[in-house]
């Protein structure tokens, strides 16, 4: 079963493949396409929100994918109205030159983030055989198609031989900063994780000290980089449309480029669906990619016009730690 089979999705023919000049996974056309025909389409009932609602519980309520059955435990831990002692999902440094930098993790990123970790580490880093039948409970996340084949997906082996104290060349001076940030979050997700293991599973995580925060760290890496903003479409005399963050399996394989992109992609509420078309005529083996910048300046635009504010460096000063490239080449 494929991904796209598992999670009801629909794509026109395209395929997934490494680039030949620099490795980078992206998705091709296999067949020549028009502009304005449909490429993909996602349900929502698989996508996640991040930044929703501010309301832990309106927050909840969008975020009930069926992608991964574990995460709604884990975002009900880390809403700040958790029944449990509050995760803090926020790390701030001092810089050199006596700023503060602070980053702060949405809980539906985090929970996400703890899923993807767990996965990976209880398939990749333990190994343990299926124990069907042996009257010991199985150990970490039950396995679910669509979750297993969604992780298999992620880079997760790349981000983590590549190291992240250095994950990609910057100019920006706070990089190391940044990385400190998403370090601190992760020592936190950490110990939810360790508060609210079973005690075998401890001994597990215990054991593998060192590989469970690596994990953490990428999953979050990997995660941050999975958001695109979009516009969601609500329809006729319905909500004005508006721009949000969104998690879209099978879309988050669309590569950025901001010069010549093939394709453009929205949330279409009637449709209940992440839907992404043709923005002009693909030819056959062109790579199909998305400008990941044109609902920010669709914002950016709005707020120039009722507030009379720019938010660009705002958005430049986010881009490079969460996509892992240069705001000048984007």
């Amino acid at each position: 079963m494929t991904l796209k089979c598992a999670l009801r999705a629909w794509t026109a023919p395209m395929a997934q493949v490494r680039r030949s000049h620099d490795g980078i996974r992206g998705m091709v056309a296999k067949s020549r396409f028009h502009r304005g025909d449909l490429l993909i389409c996602v349900p929502l009932a698989h996508c996640y929100f991040p930044h929703a609602s501010r309301d832990p519980h309106r927050l909840r309520r969008w975020n009930r994918s069926a992608l991964f059955p574990e995460a709604q435990f884990w975002l009900r831990q880390l809403s700040p109205d958790a029944p449990d002692a509050r995760v803090s999902l926020c790390a701030s440094v001092s810089t050199e030159d006596n700023k503060v930098l602070t980053l702060t993790l949405s809980p539906v990123e985090a929970a996400l983030a703890v899923s993807v970790a767990l996965r990976y580490f209880w398939r990749n880093v333990v190994l343990l055989k299926d124990r069907e039948g042996s009257g010991r409970p199985a150990l970490g996340p039950a396995r679910f198609r669509p979750a297993d084949l969604y992780l298999h997906s992620l880079p997760m082996e790349e981000y983590i031989s590549y190291g992240l104290e250095g994950p990609y060349f910057s100019n920006v001076e706070d990089e190391s900063n940044v990385h400190s940030n998403i370090e601190q979050i992760a020592w936190n997700l950490r110990d939810c994780i360790l508060s609210h293991a079973p005690q075998e599973e401890y001994t597990f995580y215990d054991a593998h000290p060192s590989e469970l925060d690596a994990t953490l760290l990428a999953a979050i890496y990997v995660i941050r980089a999975r958001l695109l903003l979009m516009t969601a479409f609500f329809g006729e005399d319905k909500a004005p449309d508006r721009v949000t963050s969104v998690i879209a399996p099978i879309v988050d394989f669309l590569n950025h480029s901001s010069t010549d992109h093939t394709c453009a992609a929205c949330m279409s509420i009637p449709k209940r669906a992440v839907v992404v078309r043709a923005v002009r005529d693909i030819d056959f083996g062109e790579e199909l990619t998305l400008d990941y910048r044109a609902a920010a300046r669709q914002r950016k635009n709005k707020r120039q016009k009722t507030l009379g504010i720019s938010d660009l460096e705002e958005e430049e000063d986010g881009w490079e730690p969460r996509y892992l490239f240069s705001a000048k080449d984007a």
